[in-house]
This record gives C-alpha cells, sequence and structure tokens, in this order.
C-alpha cells in the first residue's frame, strides 16, 4: 500500500470517528509523521440560551451567550486491516452572564480494530473523561454549581465467523469507573452517586437473507455503588433483527424483557418489557428519515430507585445541494420515577431541533440551529422550558 493510499484510507477512517453524526462532514487531510497520520480540528461554537439553569418558571432563569471551543486531535494508524486510533477532545465553555458556570471538559479515547482471519477480529477501547454537568433543581436549590465527575472505562468486543456466514457470535465486555469531584456531603450528595459498572453482553446472528440477520442478546450489568443501598444485578434479554442497505432501509429493531435485582432486598426488583429500535429510511438518495426509539430501567440517585425511561425520535435530514444539508428533529421522552423520595415522579421531555449545515470547504463546515425543550414534571421544580440559537464552525487542515 503506498503512502498516498494508506494516508488517505486514515482520513477516511478518522473522518467517520470524528464526524460521525454528520450528515456532511469535513474531509480532514493527515499530516503524515511517518506511518502515523495526525488530524487536528477545531470547533467553535456560539450559542443563545435563555435558560441555561434549566429552571423552573417562577425561579430565577438566567439567560446568557455562551461560547464552546473545542479542539480535538486524533492520531491513526493501519495495518493491512487492523487499526489504530488515539483522540483527545477538550471543550471549554464561557457563559459570559454567568462566568460560575464556566468549565473544561476533556475526554481521551484510544480504539483498535484488529482482524485475525476471515472468522476472527476483536474492536478494544479505552476511554477517561472529566465532565461537569448543567446545574438541576438541586444544584440550583443549595447554591451549588453543576456536579463534576470524572470516569474511566475499559472495554472490547470480540467477534467469530465470517461476515458472509450463515452465523456469527459477538462476546462483549466493558468496566467503568466514575467518581463525582464535588458537592459530595451537601445537596446533590454525589459520594452516593460513585460508581463501578461491569456491562457484558452476548449476541448470536443467524443470515436469513444476504443482508438481513436475526439475532438473539443477553445483556448483564453490575452496578456497585460506593456507599450507598443501590447495588443492583440488571438482565436484559432482546430478540430482533439487523439489515444493512436492504433497499431503502437499514437498521435493528431489538425487543425483549428485562430485570433488576437489587442487593437491598427492601427494594422493590423491577422487570419490565424493553426495546432498542434504530431504523433509517432513505426514500432519495439524497434525503435520510432517521426512527429511534428506546426502554429501558436507568440507574436512579439518593432520591429514587431507578428511573423507567422511554424515548421516541424521528428526524430528517436532506441534501439540498453537495455542500448543504437540513436537518428537522423531535424527541419525546417519559420518565418514571421509581422509589425512594421521588416515587411517583413523572417527567416528559419535548424537545425540538432544526439546522442547516454549509460544507464551505473540503476542511471547513457552518451550521446554524435552533432546538426548543419542554420539559413537565409533577416535581413543580424540575418543569421548565428552555430555548437555544446557535451558531458553529467546524475546521482542520
Amino acid at each position: 500500500m503506498s503512502k498516498q493510499h494508506s494516508l488517505f484510507t486514515l482520513s477516511a477512517v478518522a473522518t467517520g470517528i470524528i464526524f460521525a453524526s454528520q450528515a456532511n462532514a469535513i474531509e480532514p487531510q493527515p499530516i503524515d509523521l511517518g506511518g502515523v497520520g495526525l488530524v487536528p480540528t477545531l470547533k467553535i461554537s456560539e450559542t443563545y440560551d435563555d435558560n441555561i439553569w434549566e429552571a423552573a418558571d417562577g425561579d430565577e432563569k438566567p439567560s446568557s451567550w455562551v461560547t464552546v471551543v473545542e479542539p480535538s486531535l486524533t492520531l491513526g494508524a493501519r495495518d493491512r486491516l487492523n487499526t489504530y486510533q488515539l483522540n483527545y477532545r477538550l471543550s471549554n465553555s464561557t457563559f459570559h452572564s454567568s462566568h460560575d458556570d464556566d468549565h473544561t471538559d476533556h475526554f481521551l479515547r484510544a480504539d483498535s480494530h484488529m482482524e485475525f482471519s476471515a472468522r476472527s477480529r476483536l474492536d478494544l477501547n479505552a476511554g477517561y473523561s472529566k465532565q461537569q454537568d448543567t446545574r438541576d433543581s438541586t444544584n440550583r436549590d443549595n447554591d451549588e454549581i453543576g456536579n463534576k465527575y470524572h470516569s474511566t472505562n475499559i472495554g472490547g468486543l470480540y467477534g467469530f465467523g465470517a461476515e458472509s456466514a450463515k452465523m456469527q457470535l459477538e462476546l462483549g465486555a466493558n468496566q467503568e469507573w466514575r467518581t463525582y469531584d464535588n458537592n459530595r456531603d451537601s445537596g446533590s450528595f454525589t459520594r452516593e452517586k460513585d460508581r463501578d459498572t461491569l456491562s457484558l453482553v452476548t449476541t448470536g446472528y443467524y443470515r436469513v437473507a444476504p443482508k438481513t440477520r436475526l439475532l438473539a442478546e443477553v445483556q448483564y450489568n453490575d452496578y456497585d455503588y460506593d456507599t450507598n443501598t443501590l447495588d443492583s444485578e440488571g438482565y436484559r434479554y432482546l430478540v430482533g433483527a439487523t439489515w444493512d442497505a436492504t433497499a431503502k432501509t437499514t437498521g435493528t429493531v431489538k425487543v425483549g424483557y428485562e430485570e433488576k435485582d437489587f442487593a437491598d432486598a427492601s427494594k422493590n426488583d423491577p422487570d419490565n418489557s424493553t426495546w432498542e429500535v434504530g431504523v433509517t429510511w432513505s426514500p432519495l438518495t439524497y434525503s435520510r428519515v432517521k426512527l429511534n426509539s428506546s426502554s429501558r430501567a436507568e440507574e436512579g440517585s439518593s432520591t429514587e430507585n431507578f428511573v423507567d425511561t422511554t424515548s421516541y425520535g424521528i428526524s430528517w435530514e436532506h441534501d439540498l445541494t453537495d455542500r448543504i444539508t437540513t436537518n428537522i428533529g423531535y424527541t419525546f421522552t417519559d420518565k418514571d420515577y421509581e422509589g425512594g423520595s421521588n416515587e411517583g415522579r413523572n417527567d416528559e421531555l419535548d424537545s425540538y431541533n432544526l439546522g442547516v449545515n454549509y460544507k464551505m470547504r473540503r476542511w471547513l463546515d457552518l451550521g446554524v440551529g435552533y432546538s426548543f425543550k419542554d420539559n413537565s414534571s409533577t416535581d413543580a421544580d424540575s418543569a421548565y422550558d428552555r430555548n437555544q440559537v446557535f451558531f458553529s464552525a467546524t475546521a482542520s487542515l
């Protein structure tokens, strides 16, 4: 493989990972460091936010212009079918009317994909992040800034069976360690949220058509908290199908059953139906409709045992030209809080967004957009609405 072809391939790999969520993505040209490619990028956005704290009606609702600067560096290398990548991203947010909310988040991630034969492959990943959340009702009521935390994870996915074979098997594992850094002994009591999470997954596939496979999946999660009684084990049993570019549709549908067993016998153990749906329909080569839905029991906190969460989303991306793409989307999220002082609480969140992306140059994208959130809640302090208007520029070499 020539150096030129190697770097072109590396550029495609890096672009696909960093900008996978964008319909029109920049196409960076890597810097050749002698067998390793370096891809620097920079994203700058300016947002007007009319409710930066997601405060309820009747409460103080500060607004602010928010400047976010996100530089990133990606190192990548390729050896035949094996790829290796290291990415670091920094996200600095400046709230011009509320500097107490200024913060800088850090993200470090390493990925590798190795193919030992036509029937055997392994993906490995590891990551570290240090982040700060937006203030919520508890932070505001107790005069706290948003919760800060850092997390580390390491995981892998082993696949057995040729891509074109009748059957394939995947075995995955991930370990995450999360620790909160502030608000530990008052207000949010974040020390009660420190936890280690072990996740295991086994998925079997059976091909019924050239691009369609049936699947059966078992997921296991072990949640180990440091200081409270939310220790639990969760199981999910799913069946479904996945298909690749069948006619005008691609996607995965899984439905099944989940159960959660708390170590504390006094807590109710939920058992519910569960599902995951992600489908993309392309009626035209330049238009894409995406449907997403999920339902599962999410982790709780010191104020609830768990949160039964269901969401439905639809979005439409349309290429007006080779350079201009529009997008519009809507998501509805329903949350039922179970156990603790939040027992019986229900939140219903409507999220709307629209935007336009302009691929000005190979190395430069410009964007403009608007989003609106309306959260209704049986907890009056958690009901809010929020408008955001933003402009962004993403650049590379």
